[in-house]
């Protein structure tokens, strides 16, 4: 991205290739800028699976390769990673938590 264009919204965005130079003004209604992400994980190694990228592996439910350990958002998600996602996860893995520790009163 060489320039976003707009007046208080934005309009466009002017694009460069660094290979080629080639430039290219693009009309947008927004821009979201991303780049990269590593899941903040490490601490986590050798105590839950994980796959090769470093994200804890969980199911459906949250539940990881220990019981009792739930993940949820950005830590195991390596597809949507939005904040949106992260709270509904957040939000399903405090239930199965709070089943789980239910069945063990």
């Amino acid at each position: 991205i060489e320039e976003i264009d707009g007046n208080g919204v934005v309009t466009a965005v002017k694009t460069k290739n660094r290979k080629t130079g080639e430039e290219k003004v693009v009309k947008t209604d927004g821009v979201f800028i991303f780049i990269g992400h590593n899941p903040n994980s490490g601490f986590l190694k050798g105590h839950l699976a994980m796959d090769d990228e470093g994200y804890v592996i969980a199911d459906e439910r949250m539940r990881t390769s220990v019981p009792g350990i739930y993940a949820a958002g950005e830590i195991q998600d390596n597809h949507f990673r939005q904040i949106a996602t992260s709270v509904g996860q957040g939000t399903a893995a405090a239930m199965e938590l709070e089943k789980w520790l239910a069945e063990r009163e």
